[in-house]
């Protein structure tokens, strides 16, 4: 200490200079480890680019140029694939404009207004609702509206029915036998069936489940709907349901006509006038109950109700002549009897069972929603 006190201006610059050296090893130090993380990217880098030498197409700028064309042409198809599916005419703006209930009171007139207005219609193409189908597939709720969290579900539901009804009525099926649906779900329950159709489509794919939703982000909720006649499951093998894609609303209708009302009611949902797929479509002969059920519809003039019951057939395997009843001319003289040819076996009753679809596109994240104006890179 004596010489530094001696020597202070030595002192100083020693200690300067031992300063100077330290930070200049410090910053030797940091450029090494800087140009070791350099050769060290340098040669993954080389690496990556060996091995995009076998890609094909070969990763050039005008192939990704053409990628990018194709992604915004993609994006474009989606859009109006998207547009196609949401539905077109008055039940698809009925079904876009429909206002869902806020309260349990509200929600069960709604269902009785829609079952009740059901029944006029159907009263009025000469179609009989069944007993068992009285409800229309919402029985469980014919004394009280659903629970407050699944109100949304059993509107959308009745929303669903209701085209399909309507649908089904104006092709003037003989008597409805039977209407279900799925259950109605609340977010809960509605966040549990994501979280096994997401691990379901992993396994398929051998990938890795994408990330559920966290529990408990609805709250425990109210108790499932009991087991009802009126309730079913779709089978997975014949759903169209793909998770973070599609969501679907299943309907089973049960009902008795011949060919041609099936016929019409396919056509009528062929129609797309809301995104519904059929299918499955079970087809089998009515039973004599089910035939008995619709033989109260009034015989037309020409039938076998209008031939006098003492009538031998005539001898033929597929025509009968029955005299048509005489009519009086402006004379008042009556002509003379026409034969009417009426077939022997009358066209059979079957019985069919239809469960159709509602398409519910999921809604896709909003950094994947590509813009309407997109057009593709030059």
């Amino acid at each position: 200490m004596n010489w530094y006190r001696k020597y202070p201006l030595f002192a100083s610059a020693l200690t300067l200079c031992g300063l100077l050296v330290l930070g200049e090893g410090w910053l030797i130090y940091d450029r090494f480890a800087a140009s070791r993380a350099a050769q060290k990217k340098l040669v993954e880098r080389e690496a990556e680019l060996l091995a995009m030498k076998d890609l094909v197409p070969v990763p050039t700028r005008p192939v990704a140029t053409a990628i990018e064309a194709d992604l915004a042409r993609a994006r474009r198809a989606v859009a109006a694939m998207r547009v196609e599916l949401s539905g077109r005419g008055p039940a698809a703006e009925r079904l876009a404009g429909a206002k869902v209930p806020t309260a349990r009171t509200e929600a069960y007139f709604d269902l009785a207004t829609f079952v009740e207005k059901t029944r006029e219609l159907a009263k009025k193409n000469d179609v009989e609702i069944r007993p068992e189908a009285a409800r229309l597939g919402f029985a469980l709720y014919a004394n009280e509206g659903p629970k407050e969290d699944r109100i949304a579900s059993a509107f959308h539901q009745r929303q669903v029915v209701q085209f399909v009804l309507e649908s089904l009525i104006e092709a003037r099926p003989r008597s409805l036998f039977s209407v279900q649906r799925e259950r109605a779900l609340n977010k809960s329950e509605k966040a549990a069936l994501l979280a096994d159709q997401a691990a379901a489509a992993a396994a398929a794919s051998g990938g890795v489940a994408p990330e559920p939703p966290p529990e408990g982000t609805a709250g425990p909720g109210s108790p499932p709907e009991p087991e009802s006649p009126e309730l079913f499951v779709i089978d997975p093998r014949v759903t169209a349901r793909a998770y973070a894609y599609i969501d679907t609303t299943p309907v089973r209708v049960v009902f008795t006509g011949q060919t041609a009302v099936l016929r019409s009611f396919l056509n009528k949902l062929a129609s797309f006038e809301l995104p519904v797929l059929v299918r499955e479509v079970e087809v089998d002969r009515a039973s004599a109950e089910e035939i008995a059920a619709a033989a109260v519809v009034p015989a037309e003039e020409g039938t076998v109700a209008d031939a006098p019951a003492d009538t031998p057939p005539a001898p033929s395997v597929v025509l009968s002549v029955v005299p048509k009843a005489p009519a009086a001319t402006t004379s008042g003289k009556p002509l003379p009897k026409v034969p009417v040819a009426i077939p022997i076996v009358s066209k059979p009753l079957s019985k069919f069972t239809v469960t159709v679809e509602y398409l519910d596109l999921v809604a896709a994240p909003a950094s994947e929603t590509p813009a309407a104006d997109a057009q593709p890179t030059p």
